[in-house]
């Protein structure tokens, strides 16, 4: 049978992607009907004639591609003005991040819908479709820390490159997966003095091997952590429980200790922030000042790169996509160990353990 498959038009505030760009869904052609929402793929560069071209119907209303549709293929997690076209015949296939949103969680729980967070397909011990948008917000972290570190941002008014081969500026990154390794190798390539903080042991003497006298590696928790966080220049927030809150990493009393116009981005906003009291923040107004501290937690942080954006996750995206459009699928993604984290939610239940965790809410198992 013929599947339907719905490209809506992002709605989150400044969001500029879109899920699959049209050359990569003409491999669908005979598999699915497919629904593009018109100017869905605009803000990364991609004509509603382009995605005409590879096969795909153009539709005028995010309502009619939803009526239209079967599985919804999303970049975001659904925003509130999309609960109403949500029903039980929909799979919502994109980046959920439930763990930090009860609402949501609840609502999708309520539609009897099924729900797939890509960001928790694996691969091993990888997860492929989480790699390519940490690598991009690792490097936006330097790149936002540097703009607001600048004096028309009441930041400290210095730059974080070096120019006379001096190191005049600390960055300190706590937390060193996808994200914060990104932002250490951005950190040191531009010459600032660089502390990576973790719990993993290996992973400090990896990057210590890798970078030398470049970094600086301490373990979390350590006096030593405290003050590389209170010091530094730039505090990038890079912490990830896969599928879970984060713990905090970054205090109130450690904000209240560092210099006025000190910068910090938390990138684990994405699952509720792993700075004290964070509210998220979006591209249009990037941070709050507390203290004289700059604090940013933007949630959809590669939305600020859209294009590139769109293109790496499109090009990670399309085989798990072509994964739903096999008769079998429920059984291939409840089954298969890599796939069966990412189905958290089902026909009114919940499957997903971190998710439960996170939000006091009751587990269920499917026989």
């Amino acid at each position: 049978m013929i599947k339907k498959l719905g490209i809506p038009k992002e709605v989150k505030k400044d969001e500029g992607r879109v899920s699959l760009i049209p050359q990569h869904i003409t491999q669908f052609t005979g598999l699915a009907d497919i629904f593009v929402e018109t100017e869905a793929g605009l803000g990364s560069g991609f004509a509603d004639k382009d995605y005409e071209a590879a096969g795909a119907k153009i539709v005028s209303t995010a309502q009619e591609l939803y009526e239209a549709s079967e599985i919804i293929c999303k970049v975001k997690e659904p925003q509130t003005e999309e609960f109403e076209m949500l029903n039980s015949t929909h799979v919502i296939f994109g980046y959920l991040h439930l763990a930090s949103n009860l609402s949501l969680t609840k609502t999708l729980l309520d539609k009897k819908l099924t729900g797939i967070a890509t960001e928790m397909i694996m691969d091993g011990k990888e997860y492929p479709l989480l790699i390519p948008m940490s690598k991009i917000a690792g490097n936006l972290a330097v790149q936002k820390g540097m703009q607001f570190l600048e004096y028309s941002s009441q930041g400290k008014g210095i730059l974080l490159a070096s120019i006379s081969g001096e190191k005049n500026s600390k960055v300190t990154v706590v937390g060193c997966g996808e994200v914060g390794r990104s932002s250490i190798h951005k950190s040191i390539q531009i010459g600032a003095s660089v502390t990576a903080i973790d719990l993993n042991e290996d992973i400090l003497e990896d990057l210590k091997n890798k970078y030398g006298e470049n970094i600086t590696t301490l373990l979390s928790g350590t006096d030593e952590a405290k003050s590389a966080i209170r010091s530094a220049d730039l505090i990038i927030g890079a912490v990830l429980l896969p599928g879970r809150k984060p713990p905090i990493v970054i205090t109130e009393e450690d904000i209240n200790h560092m210099e006025k116009g000190t910068v910090v981005v938390d990138v684990a906003i994405d699952q509720g922030g792993c700075v004290e009291g964070v509210n998220s923040n979006t591209h249009s107004e990037p941070f709050e000042i507390r203290n004289g501290v700059i604090i940013s937690a933007i949630a959809n942080l590669p939305g600020a790169v859209p294009r590139t954006s769109s293109v790496e996750l499109s090009k990670n995206l399309q085989k798990y996509v072509d994964n739903l459009l096999v008769e079998n699928w429920f059984e291939e993604y409840k089954n298969d160990k890599n796939l069966s984290p990412s189905l958290q939610i089902h026909n009114g239940l919940l499957l997903s353990e971190e998710v439960a965790d996170s939000l006091s809410l009751t587990l269920s198992k499917l026989i």
